[in-house]
């Protein structure tokens, strides 16, 4: 073998070599994968083979927490990574909570983790609830929302992923591993290889989840209906009322037994057999059933509909029906379920509520309950009409707004210590109304007590009787000046006879002396003091009414133009006079003697009213007595009167002073200017002759006394009773009043007539009613004198508003007396007190006509 051939075959042995060397390392690394992708196998075959383990564990799982269980155990034991969490949904649906947790060695640490809550909007969660399938923060992460969570979950790297419905996860599993430890466990990262155990593991726990969420809700909703049929049951058997159901021709087809025993019948089976017609057997009335089936036949479900009932024995109940009506696909009524209770009892007893209902509402006194501390918790409409507060007024607030002052300090608290100690508290009371007006009122206050005997409220029953203490006041009066009379009568008759022995024995003895001699003229002193003292004698009997007098017919216009010169001469020049003569005056029975007695005393007592001259009026008129105003004023009985009114416009008289100016011997003038028997002899006539004084007086407002006597009997006056008969009247009076007395009484007797009433206290209350834009008024009767402003002053401010109003003015002074006070102008309509309801009418009518 030559050189070169030598070398070429080198050459290619060279080669072949290199091919062969080549050969040998691709096998070697072609055994160096197979050798790897073994070992994957092998852990692939061992995760499967954990995998499928844990399938057939978590099969036997009844909930999520042992599913966590197992799981993190899986985790930790078979994928080898160092810790895991499993954050489950919280009830609210608004966060995750740490479930389950492992792989944390140090209690602090796992005591840490445990109490882990992540918000949904979590910068962690964020990426997950936007359809992301993981999030995976490795060593060398640069993402902040991940990086920042590293210490919230306590691992440096770490896999998070949703588990079960991915657009609401039922919770979130989170695996990672500690910067300590992270060599000595699998890794974190985003390989294939990496993520193949988690991703099985996810897949077989949220479908296991799935399962059983699915599981747990159909067991859940088998218990429940299997419940809610044991409770239907027991409702049904057991219920108080009566629950059934019935075809629409009205036969039961099922009942329980409340239906049973409130029809009357022992067993539901009894009912079924025995009602085979509802209508016809259990309906008092029938028509009460058409009624309730028009309505079901509206596909209405009826409520509470009361109906009357006959039970099998006959007798009847009341009982309370709902209702509700089933259709078929066609629209047809197929049956009817209903429920049914007996309200007998209660009807009973909502008809004796109803009962004290009206009692208390239409009561003529006022109630008004309070709780234990007083504040008022009802009040009546009496209560409310008596005072002028309304409920929303008092509710919440002490009876005592209603206090005038005007009552012992103690008596409060007497009064509470009573009713507080369970006793009744019964007296009167001065109180005050919203207007300030004051009224008494008698009171009866008694506790109120649960069914333990505890206090809980206090009732008080209180009766307006100020009204009555007016009567009272007035019989007492009357009792009173009865009294004086009788005692100045007595007292008179025997100083006449005392009188009589004194002048006779004087004026025999001054037969016996010289005229002119001292001691005559000492007797003839005797003889005049006596019959000065005859004189007061003779006011006394005439006080007494026990003076003889001789009546006659008599005209009072005629006999006053008879005194009128002598009245003139009397009173003055300083002093005018008037007289207003009714026409066509009736007359009298009346000793002519004692209405000259009258008429002087009365001018005397006006001049001396006064004393810088005045005017004196005196007036004559027809009146009519009627039962509204006899009511009140104990003296004036029903009948027809001749009125005399003698009117000055002097000082006038306080209250005080009114109350006792008819008292024998009561004065108001200087010491021997007055023996105080002049009103006490005037009072005296006019009893006698069976008649009545009224007596209108204000401090500078002038005093007015009407004198009324009987009218002669045996004149009628045909007309005028027919005209009586027709008087009527419709339409609105405001009635301005101050005293409570006249104001009721008055107001009666409007509504008699047939007016529609307003009243008011006061120039102020009747200046603010006027103002109401809704308050329709016809015609204003108003008094003139009132306290504060008068009755023109006030007519002159509504007008300033109101202009065209219609006014009538009444007064107890004449009509010429308040023109001269400028308190009612000329041409204004005017009546003049007393007046009867003939006289009201005629003057209503007459004002609204014109």
């Amino acid at each position: 073998m030559n050189r070169d051939t030598l070398t070429v075959e080198l050459e290619r042995l060279r080669q072949e070599n290199e091919v062969l060397s080549g050969q040998v390392k691709r096998l070697v690394k072609a055994e160096s994968r197979l050798y790897d992708y073994q070992e994957k196998l092998d852990l692939q075959l061992k995760e499967y083979s954990g995998l499928y383990d844990l399938n057939s564990r978590l099969y036997t799982c009844r909930d999520l927490p042992a599913i966590f269980d197992l799981a993190t155990e899986y985790v930790i034991n078979r994928l080898d990574y160092e810790r895991v969490l499993f954050f489950q949904k919280t009830e609210n649906s608004g966060a995750y909570a740490v479930c389950a947790c492992d792989g944390y060695h140090y209690p602090q640490e796992k005591e840490g983790v445990s109490s882990l809550t992540l918000s949904r909007q979590a910068a962690i969660l964020t990426p997950l609830f936007a359809g992301a399938n993981y999030s995976i923060c490795t060593t060398d992460s640069q993402s902040p929302d991940l990086v920042e969570h590293r210490d919230l979950l306590l691992m440096h790297e770490y896999f998070i992923c949703p588990l079960g419905n991915r657009t609401d996860p039922v919770a979130f599993l989170a695996v990672g591993n500690s910067a300590e430890n992270a060599e000595f466990y699998r890794r974190i990262s985003d390989s294939e290889e990496a993520l193949f155990g988690l991703g099985n593991l996810v897949g077989l726990l949220s479908s296991t989840i799935e399962n059983q969420i699915l599981y747990t809700g159909m067991k859940k909703a088998l218990e429940q209906e299997r419940l809610a049929e044991a409770k239907y049951r027991g409702i049904f058997e057991n219920a108080m009322e009566g629950i059934f159901q019935t075809t629409p021709d009205g036969k039961f087809l099922s009942c329980n037994p409340a239906t049973a025993a409130i029809l009357g019948y022992s067993t539901p089976e009894e009912v079924l057999e025995g009602v085979v017609n509802v209508g016809l057997q259990l309906y008092v009335d029938p028509q009460r059933r058409d009624e309730l089936y028009a309505m079901m036949f509206q596909r209405q479900n009826v409520k509470n509909f009361e109906v009357e009932f006959c039970r099998k024995d006959g007798s009847r109940i009341w009982v309370d029906l709902s209702t509700r009506p089933a259709f078929n696909e066609e629209g047809e009524l197929i049956y009817i379920d209903g429920v049914i209770q007996d309200i007998t009892e209660r009807k009973h007893n909502e008809e004796a509520l109803r009962k004290l209902s009206q009692v208390v509402e239409q009561s003529p006194v006022s109630i008004v309950i309070t709780d234990t501390q007083g504040r008022i918790e009802f009040v009546n409409p009496k209560f409310v009409q008596l005072t002028g507060y309304s409920p929303g007024e008092v509710l919440g607030q002490n009876p005592s707004i209603l206090n005038s002052g005007k009552a012992p300090i103690d008596k409060s608290r007497k009064l509470w210590e009573t009713i507080r100690a369970g006793k009744v508290w019964e007296g009167e009371f001065l109180n005050r109304k919203k207007d300030g007006e004051l009224f008494s009122e008698h009171a009866t206050i008694s506790p109120i007590r649960n069914k333990d005997g505890v206090i809980t409220h206090f009732l008080a029953i209180k009766e307006d009787i100020t009204e009555r203490k007016l009567l009272q006041a007035q019989l007492f009066q009357s009792q009173k000046m009865e009294s004086i009379g009788r005692l100045a009568g007595g007292v008179a008759h025997d100083f006449n006879n005392m009188l009589s022995v004194i002048l006779g024995s004087a004026q025999l003895a001054m037969r016996c002396v010289t005229e002119g001699t001292p001691v005559w003229q000492d007797l003839e002193q005797i003889v005049q003091a006596g019959k000065r003292s005859s004189q007061i004698t003779r006011q006394l009997l005439a006080f007494s009414r026990k003076e003889i007098i001789a009546p006659r017919e008599v005209n009072l216009n005629e006999h006053f133009t008879e005194m009128q010169k002598t009245l003139g001469r009397l009173i003055g020049e300083d002093i005018r006079m008037n007289f207003n003569p009714e026409p066509g005056l009736w007359t009298i029975d009346a000793d002519t003697t004692q209405l000259d007695q009258i008429l002087v005393n009365l001018a005397v007592n006006a001049r001396d009213a006064m004393g810088n001259g005045g005017v004196l009026t005196i007036e004559t008129a027809n009146v009519r007595v009627d039962g509204s105003y006899s009511q009140f004023h104990l003296d004036a009985s029903l009948g027809e009167y001749v009125q005399l009114a003698v009117s000055d416009n002097g000082c006038g008289m306080d209250r005080e002073t009114l109350a006792q100016i008819f008292e024998p011997f009561f004065t108001t003038k200087e010491v021997g200017k007055g023996t105080g028997l002049g009103l006490a002899t005037v009072y005296g006539i006019v009893r006698q002759h069976n008649g009545f004084i009224n007596v209108y007086s204000e401090p500078g407002e002038g005093t007015t006394f009407q004198i009324n006597f009987p009218r002669c009997s045996g004149a009628a006056v045909d007309a005028a009773k027919d005209e009586e008969v027709s008087l009527s009247g419709s339409g609105t009076v405001l009635l301005v009043e101050d005293d409570p007395l006249v104001r009721r009484t008055t107001l009666n007797t409007l509504k008699e007539i047939g007016y529609h009433v307003i009243e008011a206290a006061g120039a102020d209350e009747a200046i603010a009613l006027c103002r109401k834009e809704d308050a329709e008024l016809d015609v204003i009767l108003t008094d003139v004198v009132m306290p504060g402003m008068n009755g023109k002053e006030m007519v002159d401010a509504i007008e300033s508003f109101r202009p065209g109003l219609k006014v009538l003015f009444m007064s107890g002074y004449t009509k010429d007396l308040v023109a001269q006070r400028g308190v009612v102008e000329g041409g204004r309509h005017f009546i003049q007190k007393p007046f009867d309801i003939q006289s009201l009418a005629r003057k209503l009518r007459e004002t609204m006509q014109r």
